[in-house]
């Protein structure tokens, strides 16, 4: 695992939806993406950050039923050990157009389907932006997307 560097310190309060943004850009770096990868990291109870960043590469367009056990095991173990009644960030980097499509979508039910870890955000950063996908972009995870 890699840990944050400025302009985000482990410690830093995520007090509101605009530094959560700013929070999810500063992880997306360049949010010029060749390829798809997830990024997590991890707040205490107190949405102060752990300064733990986990990337996950290569990801399919669209999360697989057979891996989402794990992924949901490590985002709550990881909570279990070090913040109790904390919550987890994901940033979906992707290349293409930064516009939510059906693979987004999929992802972001999935992650916040998850029993063992409460997610504060999902964001997409493609097409040079950064965007948050809210509970009314995630729908049926069953539902296959149509597109990358």
């Amino acid at each position: 695992m890699d840990t944050l560097t400025e302009p985000f310190h482990p410690g830093d309060h995520v007090a509101d939806d605009a530094e959560l943004l700013e929070l999810a850009t500063f992880l997306a770096g360049g949010v010029a993406a060749r390829r798809r990868c997830l990024t997590l990291t991890w707040l205490d109870a107190d949405d102060r950050l752990l300064g733990l960043v986990m990337p996950v590469s290569d990801l399919p367009v669209a999360p697989e039923p057979s891996t989402l056990p794990g992924l949901g095991g490590l985002m709550g173990a990881v909570l279990a050990e070090n913040a109790p009644g904390g919550s987890v960030v994901a940033v979906l980097e992707r290349p293409g157009d930064p516009a939510i499509n059906a693979g987004d979508r999929a992802w972001n039910a999935a992650l916040r389907a998850q029993d063992d870890a409460r997610v504060r955000g999902v964001f997409v950063a493609a097409g040079g932006a950064v965007r948050p996908l809210t509970l009314d972009d995630a729908y049926d995870a069953g539902d296959a997307p149509d597109a990358p």
